[in-house]
């Protein structure tokens, strides 16, 4: 039998996206419901970087969000990882140096 397709790639790390995950683009909990289909690894990072309140105001679309300098950094090293595997990442002060709640 031939191989299956790779899956699509996680528009934000562009890596083939095994591991799916629905992001609200604005939180569920700011009344958002517009999604955008992730991998993981991003998942993770996009809120061990951003609060809520940082993403309903600021980072609800992928553009903004690779436009972050410290979450573009995270996703640099996301993208060299295996994309079938889980990336273990620092706390997210390690990657922009402020407190997640500050």
């Amino acid at each position: 039998t031939p191989a299956a397709a790779p899956p699509d790639a996680c528009p934000i790390c562009q890596r083939p996206n095994f591991h799916p995950s629905d992001h609200h683009l604005i939180p569920k909990s700011r009344k958002g419901k517009v999604t955008e289909t992730i991998c993981r690894d991003c998942h993770r990072a996009i809120h061990a970087t951003f609060t809520n309140k940082e993403l309903e105001r600021e980072y609800n679309t992928v553009e903004t969000l690779l436009a972050h300098e410290a979450f573009a950094r995270m996703v640099v090293f996301i993208a060299r990882q295996d994309p079938g595997g889980k990336v273990r990442m620092p706390p997210a002060k390690h990657w922009n140096n402020r407190k997640r709640y500050g």
